[in-house]
């Protein structure tokens, strides 16, 4: 089982952007649930985006007026935000999440999306990460998070076999295995090559957070829970400090 940046680094970060299909709709998906939750510069105009992969939130946020600090361990996908970025007032870091306050001591906005959160090693590491957004809020700023559910009961037998995607070239399927406090993820690539199929695996874990635990962090950390949502199979907070 590797660690998340490694996954990343030897397999996933590779095809990240092919899984995920096409980045306009990517893009067009996340600038309409900004619309619908109605977030905008007030005071630093600084927005922090946490695990921010291609820049599927980053774009969005810079259209708004946000300057925009995009976080990611992962350097090929921080390659591409930037390609897409153009003149955006974007800047990336490579680098862990969990020292972003390095970057930024004040921020009206920080998004952690997708399954950020809960690629964190232990909820120690994720509650101190919450501490650090809450603490890095202006008054008046936000606080966007989401997560997959894996609270509640995974797929049992042959429904742990998840597809993903597949081309005429490639197949991606996902294996989980459900433990009592950890999701083991193995990620299963096959490409066509001129000698035939070939195969990848890599595994790691995600952490099964609660959605109402981050809630209650953020909370005892001084901000107020605005809104709950559901956003492309994801679990969302929005928080106001």
């Amino acid at each position: 089982m590797n660690d998340v940046k490694t996954h990343y680094d030897e397999l996933l970060g590779s095809v990240y952007s092919w899984i995920l299909g096409d980045f306009d709709q990517a893009y067009a998906k996340n600038s309409a649930l900004l619309d619908e939750l109605d977030v905008r510069p007030v005071s630093t105009g600084i927005a922090i985006d946490l695990g921010a992969g291609p820049g599927c939130q980053s774009l969005p946020l810079a259209d708004r007026g946000y300057k925009v600090i995009a976080v990611d361990f992962c350097a090929e996908l921080l390659g591409e935000l930037q390609s897409h970025a153009a003149d955006r007032n974007v800047r990336t870091v490579c680098g862990d999440i969990c020292d972003f306050r390095r970057h930024a001591e004040r921020a009206d906005l920080v998004v952690c999306m997708g399954d950020t959160l809960v690629h964190l090693p232990d909820r120690t590491c994720v509650a101190a990460l919450l501490d650090d957004i809450a603490a890095t809020l202006v008054p008046g700023g936000a606080a966007i998070i989401t997560i997959r559910d894996y609270v509640s009961p995974g797929p049992t037998g042959a429904k742990r076999f998840i597809p993903i995607r597949s081309t005429a070239d490639r197949i991606f399927t996902c294996f989980l295995e459900y433990g009592e406090d950890v999701v083991n993820v193995h990620d299963i690539l096959q490409r066509r090559t001129a000698e035939g199929w070939t195969l990848e695996v890599s595994g790691y874990r995600k952490l099964r957070l609660d959605l109402d635990w981050v809630a209650g962090r953020l909370a005892a950390s001084g901000l107020t829970v605005e809104r709950r949502f559901e956003s492309g199979g994801m679990l969302g907070l929005l928080l106001r400090r």
